[in-house]
């Protein structure tokens, strides 16, 4: 029987409001970290849920700054198997910091991380996939500071904030020695087009993502699938002053995640990323 190719289920840790700040305005009365913390903690309490039902481990991509206020989440997540992996300390868009303040924080967040496990933290994500060619440098201190690998770039060309479309779609070693683990793409009339978790995974209908992932593994690749707590979990602040267009963008669907994703977990085999690297022959590491 043949084996089924392995995907990596991720989840990039935040809350609602810190996870969109720089996407759109946000009244001064929404920015309450007591309340994104309690927000934070009963998603993941919903998404721990849903992994031990799908028997499913994952990576779990922590902003410092949760992990500092939330220890027992990360110790949560170590503990039940999964992988703790950097989201930076704070949600700010790489190529909006200088390589020195980015540095600080990066070196912040996997020391913090690394002791709350007692574990090696060796993969990155950054906040909205904002390693793109003007911020190509942080390749280079993710790898000054230890990490393995790398899935913060989206090999697309048609988004306003991130991606690199000339960026290869499948795993691949960078000149530095690091791994970087794209997002995933698909190709249609002649486009590559972005799926894979977050918004596209709320925004296309189920069957898109499923297809996709299928027509992936179909050629032996695995997928990066990513998720954020609040769309899986019940709780999500409602930012009443939003357009109708950005309602829709970043609340649809946020209520039918759990059993979403549910069903694609039954579909389809994941794995943590490092597990995954290994069977691709993508790791170097112990």
């Amino acid at each position: 029987m043949e084996i089924k190719t392995v995907n990596c289920l991720s989840i990039d840790v935040e809350g609602f409001v810190e996870s969109n700040h720089e996407s759109f305005p946000i009244d001064g009365k929404y920015l309450d970290t007591k309340r994104e913390n309690e927000e934070i903690e009963k998603n993941m309490e919903a998404v721990f849920r849903l992994l031990s039902e799908c028997r499913v481990r994952a990576t779990f991509f922590f902003l410092g700054r949760v992990a500092r206020d939330l220890p027992h989440l990360v110790k949560q997540a170590a503990g039940l198997g999964h992988e703790i992996g950097s989201h930076s300390f704070e949600h700010r868009r790489v190529f909006g910091l200088n390589r020195q303040e980015f540095k600080e924080k990066l070196r912040a967040s996997k020391e913090f991380l690394e002791s709350l496990t007692g574990r090696p933290v060796y993969g990155f994500r950054a906040p909205d996939f904002s390693i793109t060619k003007d911020s190509l440098w942080a390749l280079d201190v993710l790898k000054e500071l230890g990490f393995a690998y790398d899935s913060s770039i989206y090999p697309i060309g048609l988004h306003d904030v991130y991606g690199i479309a000339s960026s290869p779609r499948s795993i691949h070693r960078l000149p530095n020695g690091l791994v970087e683990f794209p997002l995933p793409t698909f190709q249609f009339l002649g486009r590559r087009l972005p799926f894979g978790g977050g918004g596209y995974f709320r925004l296309y209908p189920l069957f898109v993502t499923h297809r996709a992932l299928l027509a992936e593994n179909g050629n032996k690749r695995p997928a990066m699938f990513y998720i954020h707590p609040y769309e899986v979990g019940p709780v999500i602040p409602k930012i009443a002053e939003l357009s109708g267009y950005r309602k829709f963008r970043h609340y649809y669907n946020c209520g039918t995640g759990y059993a979403r994703l549910k069903k694609l977990l039954s579909w389809h085999r994941f794995s943590p990323a490092v597990e995954v690297l290994k069977q691709q022959d993508f790791w170097e590491g112990n």
